[in-house]
């Protein structure tokens, strides 16, 4: 059974995990070369310091880093890249999960990236901000193919307990999926 490349519990690079993550789903790639293509995108990140600063501070929501290695990384893996939400009104929580649900459906060979925000309580900010692959739906749970293996980690994802707008998390739901993050992928051929 493949298996997620896991984040380091130190670093505050999940949005690149994400992206091999979703690479690995789709074309298999394997360590070494998620280890190369993890170097050379902080490399460049070291080239570019208030870019840099910006990911190591969490100054960034990442999005702009997630479409340049998605974009980078087409050249040699092609993919199918769908940004349904970047412009124009933002889905509800039924419309985000069932556009999930339709995407990922079994034998597609397809996945999500996206982030979420994570509250402990409806009144405060968000204490986790986190990038995530999607790799399928089961009834009315979306499953991660999560790069984090901590025991709090958030694996899955049911349909009643998010919301796609920070006004409506409330104590039942407490997580907060950014829809103009998500990024749909496939292989295209």
């Amino acid at each position: 059974m493949l298996k997620p490349f896991y984040q380091g519990k130190l670093d505050t690079f999940c949005a690149i995990y994400a992206v091999l993550n979703a690479l690995r789903l789709l074309y298999g790639i394997r360590v070494l070369k998620a280890r190369d293509i993890l170097n050379e995108t902080l490399m460049g990140l070291a080239s570019r310091p208030e870019a840099f600063r910006a990911v190591l501070t969490q100054e960034t929501d990442y999005i702009a880093l997630v479409d340049n290695l998605l974009r980078i990384q087409s050249r040699a893996y092609p993919l199918d890249i769908r940004a349904p939400y970047v412009q124009g009104p933002q889905p509800g929580p039924d419309d985000f999960f069932a556009a999930c649900k339709d995407w990922l459906a079994p034998g597609r060979g397809r996945a999500i990236v996206f982030r979420f925000l994570r509250s402990l309580t409806p009144d405060g900010g968000p204490m986790n901000r986190h990038w995530t692959t999607a790799d399928r739906v089961d009834g009315d749970i979306l499953h991660l193919f999560d790069c984090s293996h901590e025991a709090e980690a958030i694996l899955n994802i049911n349909r009643a307990s998010f919301v796609t707008s920070a006004d409506r998390v409330s104590l039942e739901r407490l997580l907060h999926i950014q829809p103009e993050s998500a990024r749909f992928l496939r292989v295209p051929f």
